[in-house]
């Protein structure tokens, strides 16, 4: 019963390297730019443009951050927070030169947005009347 089986030979493993293939260099692509977002133009009886607000500045403290450093006065607290870092001094764009603006910042609510032409620059406006009404009417486009 113990019958003896042939012996199988083992065959040595065929050669797995990799073909060769001669083709043309790649030509690097660049990738296609991204669609520029449109926008639709308003008409229609009254238009404004939209833009980005900031938050307020009320007597110099930001409406969101609030007050940031107790040894700072007042009028400086918005140049701590991050909405106003590294602008400088906000100045109401409509108010006469003969102003002291540290005077307006502290006693007045500052209004900022973006510029809608150049959305790299900001308008800043204060709460009183005249300043607000110019505002108003420099950024109207149709009635």
């Amino acid at each position: 019963m113990n019958k003896k089986l042939p012996a199988t030979e083992r065959l040595p493993a065929p050669d797995t390297e990799p073909a060769v293939v001669m083709s043309a260099p790649a030509i690097p692509v660049a990738p296609a730019p991204q669609p520029r977002l449109k926008t639709i133009e308003r008409q229609g009886v009254r238009s404004e443009p939209y833009t980005r607000r900031y938050p307020q500045v009320r007597g110099g403290i930001c409406e969101y951050c609030g007050v940031l450093d107790i040894h700072v006065p007042a009028e400086q607290q918005y140049k701590l927070c991050g909405h106003f870092r590294g602008l400088g001094e906000l100045r109401c764009s409509y108010c006469d030169e003969a102003k002291d603006p540290t005077d307006v910042i502290g006693h007045a609510i500052l209004n900022i947005a973006e510029h809608p032409d150049n959305p790299d620059s900001l308008v800043v406006w204060c709460n009183s009347y005249d300043c607000s009404r110019r505002h108003e009417t420099r950024f109207k486009r149709s009635r």
